[in-house]
């Protein structure tokens, strides 16, 4: 099939270079493939495709890994994918653990904790956030102040009132863990 360069398919260009990416198996053949997604509002594409090119990079030992998830992240909080971007923040939170940046894996955590606040994910807000403490804690730093997961905990509690006494009251004993734990 010929195709007249005035009138390109962007879908056609993705599949071709998805097929690429998948024969190639490359970092950076799916970063082309997943940039081309990201242009086009392919959200849950482009981060697969970040994904992808992260995992392949990481297991290769190389530092473009990072890059490769952020990326991904990014896309999936422009386009409301909650739950890719959990594995994305995931694997990218443990690659700068595993590199010593507590601060930045703490970053990632917080960032994704800010997003599902705002969408209303309050159990993966609170899950984050806690994930987000553990690291700033393993930084060096000093937690009394930050009581943003016990909060996140709380308004969790607050989605589940009237609905499951069960989740509303773990949220409510989780918060109360969490502050006990961060004030001694």
């Amino acid at each position: 099939m010929t195709e007249n360069p005035q009138t390109k398919d962007s879908y056609l260009e993705g599949r071709r270079l998805e097929s690429v990416a998948r024969k190639q198996n490359s970092p950076g053949a799916w970063l082309k493939f997943a940039a081309v997604k990201a242009a086009k509002g392919s959200y849950a594409l482009a981060a697969m495709g970040f994904l992808n090119s992260g995992i392949l990079a990481e297991a290769g030992g190389g530092a473009p890994a990072a890059a490769a998830y952020e990326r991904g992240l990014a896309v999936c909080l422009k386009g409301g994918l909650k739950e890719v971007a959990l594995i994305l923040v995931s694997r990218l939170a443990a690659l700068r653990e595993r590199a010593g940046d507590f601060s930045g894996a703490a970053a990632a955590y917080e960032s994704f904790a800010s997003f599902c606040e705002g969408a209303g994910a309050f159990f993966l807000a609170a899950d984050a956030g806690e994930h987000a403490a553990e690291l700033r804690l393993a930084a060096g730093e000093e937690l009394s102040a930050y009581t943003k997961p016990a909060e996140l905990w709380l308004r969790n509690a607050e989605y589940w009132k009237d609905k499951n006494a069960g989740d509303e009251a773990w949220s409510r004993r989780r918060a109360e863990l969490y502050l006990e734990a961060v004030k001694k």
